[in-house]
């Protein structure tokens, strides 16, 4: 994410929960924090900010961090180093993980570049994509700024753009563009409104219907649209502000930065978890979602003190293990919660 002024200020001031004791969240989906996960492992490193998480087939713990010296830190479950290198991005900011062809990659973004990379898991380059200059939506490439990939079909792929003007590109499997949507393009709920899609997912749990979810971190909602970018419908997710969407089974997680963001831009953030129909379950490091007499989600925000300092980013391991990157947390860029059961 890209730095706004006063947030890192007020960080110091933000307190923390106790974290080894206190149960968060609510039903099934409760957690713990592991204290001081990660920490030896980071000090040797420099790390920037925390922007996005993925673990790997072998269970291993990826870390995306806006530093070029360390983008990329491979930890393991336990919290241990195993490996670190640079993909030589500064402004690092989204990571998607693909197999193709039984070998897994990883897609970087980068909106300090203004592009986005495929790599190995020991950072050897597949495919680098510039600018969409054939979009004609942009004078020059500094203008887009992208946020993350999703993943379409037959190794298509899906860029947002969002820190730049806000639009959704189509590219195939060889980083060729295909399409452009979003931003101002089309009328209604079919444009993205500035800073829009910051974050989210290709939705398969009815592999019949994928859809894509859209993370609309500052106005508080998540647009659903087909994969070729027609609007389908959105959920409110008051207080919050949803940063990134991860499908787990058939739950969905999204983390958000901050409560009443962008209104309080010091607001410690939470997680909140979603059943099949979308509806919020659980509000880890949050209060429990309330619904009103007509079924909707009344204002949510992050328990104090907080067990967060914006979370930015998540992944969920096989079980049911979080792990968080955070923005603008020098004192925990990193965490750990094991699910309670």
């Amino acid at each position: 994410m890209i730095a706004r002024p006063l947030l890192a200020i007020a960080l110091a001031a933000t307190p923390l929960i106790s974290l080894s004791e206190d149960i968060l969240g609510h039903g099934e989906f409760r957690y713990r924090m592991v204290p001081h996960w990660g920490e030896a492992a980071l000090a040797k490193l420099s790390i920037g900010n925390g922007h996005a998480m993925a673990v790997d087939g072998a269970g291993r713990i990826i870390f995306l961090t806006d530093d070029a010296k360390n983008n990329v830190i491979i930890l393991s479950p336990g919290g241990e180093l195993l490996e670190s290198w640079t993909a030589r991005m500064p402004g690092a900011h989204g990571l998607t993980l693909t197999v193709e062809q039984g070998q897994e990659l990883l897609f970087i973004t980068s909106t300090a570049l203004h592009e986005v990379r495929k790599l190995t898991l020991k950072g050897e380059e597949r495919l680098h994509v510039p600018w969409p200059e054939a979009s004609k939506l942009y004078t020059k490439a500094d203008e887009y700024k992208p946020s993350k990939v999703l993943l379409s079909d037959r190794g298509e792929f899906i860029v947002f753009d969002g820190y730049g003007k806000d639009y959704v590109h189509h590219f195939d499997a060889s980083g060729k563009l295909l399409k452009s949507w979003g931003g101002n393009l089309g009328e209604g709920e079919n444009q993205l409104a500035h800073f829009g899609p910051h974050g989210g997912a290709v939705d398969r749990r009815n592999p019949a219907k994928p859809v894509m979810l859209v993370c609309m971190s500052d106005k508080q909602e998540v647009k659903r649209f087909t994969l070729d970018g027609q609007f389908i419908d959105k959920f409110a997710m008051p207080g919050g502000n949803p940063r990134d969407a991860v499908i787990w089974n058939e739950f969905l997680f999204i983390p958000h930065l901050g409560d009443q963001w962008p209104k309080d831009k010091n607001a410690p953030g939470f997680i909140s978890v979603l059943n099949a129909n979308n509806q919020v379950i659980s509000n880890i490091g949050g209060t429990a979602p309330e619904f009103g007499a007509d079924g909707s989600l009344k204002p949510m925000q992050a328990t104090r003190p907080s067990a967060f300092i914006h979370p930015h980013g998540m992944a969920v391991d096989a079980l049911g293990n979080i792990y968080v990157a955070q923005f603008a947390s020098k004192s925990a860029p990193v965490l750990k919660l094991e699910r309670v059961r």
